[in-house]
């Protein structure tokens, strides 16, 4: 098996607990605790994450890169190692102290106690997991069995501590707990590759890039995370807790596409620092067949199920989420395109600066539709400026990642997939009269299989056939 294959193995299971999990988790946590407490979780956490990625200086991303080009010369990996972390420490020690100046300056965040003092922690616990590290030496294997047994961990902790609506502390302490662990045994992993060093570090080196990617990473953010923050500011903490909560499944469904972003950087690292565009251009164009084929029926599907999945999920008090979540259900497709153009193409390439323009612009886009909005349509509101924030990063970066790489979009795919998905709305029909969870299973088992049956021996899909003939091939086996 090739190290791509293995590596998006791996990585796809990974992405598939991070389903599984949330899926057995949040609706446990939002029936206990309520859609207020659940807005003021995301709320704080939000804020948090929007320090950590600032503190974090692109160093997630620019850190993958770095390692792959030099984890076969362990005299430059243990540099590298070195300086990364000393310049994450040294950011986040800062960005702390900026975390309670505007805590206290805005005084928001002091009405939820206790839940303010675990998002510092889990900010002055930022630079220890180092999974930048592991990525770039395609260790998949290990970030995945890790990941595995402390969501088992987090898992038995959420059903043993949070019982009641009381028990909001509880809820994300045990967040920034499993955090430390992982810190923790990330460290003791590391330590057993790579011996850190003091002496002799280069910073100036990497503060070029970084600045790009940090810049990048700031207005990413300001349009994935600050829209809670406005929420939470302009409304009232339920419509937090409405949108969050179609956020946050709406994204689940983007994590499988998502499994083959970081997998790709270090393969496309490699074909950019060698020349090989042909390489490079073969990983592009299947990289795009994948999550188009893939993006597009999970669209749809999300579309029709809105309501079903609101409801199994998260309880009849989250059903204004619906509406939300069928607002939200393109992000998928435009966020899927986002990674492989800004990160398989633009940051392998070095073209940090154009990944940082199509942002910013992303990032103007965002604030200023959230304003606008969110005041009039609430959580709605706030749906509609991601949608429009993501469609809007996906054609700038998409267009500069084609200039790079020399190609064009395939539309005649495009199309082919969206008329191929446009039954599942009949197929979702017929099965309207029957439960809930009858429907969503009923929906998604029929769509899927006549989906699939489409791309293999009517659309004649390439990438399908290459899998349905290994599935027939393992199964004869």
């Amino acid at each position: 098996m090739s190290s791509i294959k293995r590596n998006f193995l791996f990585n796809s299971l990974l992405s598939v607990s991070r389903v599984i999990f949330p899926l057995i988790s949040f609706p446990y946590s939002s029936r206990v605790l309520g859609p207020d407490s659940i807005g003021a979780v995301s709320f704080v956490d939000s804020y948090t994450q929007y320090f950590c990625i600032l503190a974090a200086l692109g160093i997630p991303i620019y850190g993958v890169r770095q390692v792959a080009r030099f984890r076969d010369n362990p005299l430059q990996l243990q540099y590298l190692t070195s300086e990364l972390i000393v310049i994450n420490f040294i950011s986040t020690f800062f960005w702390c102290i900026a975390y309670y100046l505007i805590a206290w300056w805005s005084g928001k965040l002091f009405e939820l106690p206790g839940l303010h003092v675990l998002g510092s922690i889990f900010l002055l616990l930022y630079t220890f997991p180092v999974e930048w590290f592991f990525q770039g030496t395609e260790n998949f294997g290990y970030i995945t069995i890790r990941s595995l047994l402390l969501n088992v961990l987090s898992l038995g902790l959420l059903f043993v501590f949070v019982k009641t609506e009381n028990d909001v502390l509880w809820y994300y302490g045990i967040t920034v707990a499993v955090f430390a662990v992982n810190g923790a045994i990330n460290l003791v992993k590391l330590l057993q590759s790579v011996k850190l060093t003091m002496k002799n570090l280069q910073f100036k080196k990497h503060f070029r890039p970084l600045f790009f990617l940090f810049s990048s990473q700031i207005a990413i953010n300001i349009y994935v995370l600050l829209d809670k923050v406005i929420l939470g500011y302009l409304v009232e903490n339920k419509y937090v807790g409405y949108y969050g909560t179609a956020f946050k499944l709406t994204k689940l469904l983007l994590t499988f596409i998502g499994a083959l972003a970081i997998v790709m950087v270090p393969q496309m690292s490699k074909a950019f620092d060698s020349n090989d565009m042909t390489k490079a251009k073969g990983l592009f164009r299947n990289s795009c067949e994948f999550v188009i084929t893939i993006g597009i029926p999970i669209v749809f599907g999300l579309f029709c199920l809105s309501d079903d999945l609101i409801n199994l999920i998260s309880g009849a008090q989250f059903a204004p989420a619906a509406d939300s979540m069928r607002i939200l259900a393109p992000i998928i497709l435009f966020i899927g395109l986002n990674n492989i153009f800004g990160m398989q193409v633009l940051i392998p390439k070095g073209r940090e600066r154009l990944l940082f323009i199509s942002v910013t612009i992303g990032m103007f886009v965002s604030v200023g539709l959230n304003f606008t909005l969110i005041p009039i349509f609430m959580h709605n509101g706030a749906a509609l400026a991601t949608l429009t924030t993501e469609f809007a990063v996906a054609v700038v970066t998409g267009y500069y990642a084609l200039r790079e790489l020399g190609e064009k979009m395939d539309w005649i795919l495009i199309l082919k997939t969206i008329l191929a998905c446009i039954p599942f709305y009949l197929i979702y029909k017929l099965m309207y009269a029957a439960p809930g969870w009858v429907r969503i299973i009923g929906t998604t088992g029929i769509a899927g299989a006549y989906y699939a049956a489409v791309q293999v021996w009517i659309l004649e899909n390439r990438l399908w056939k290459d899998q349905y003939s290994k599935i027939i091939n393992l199964i004869r086996r």
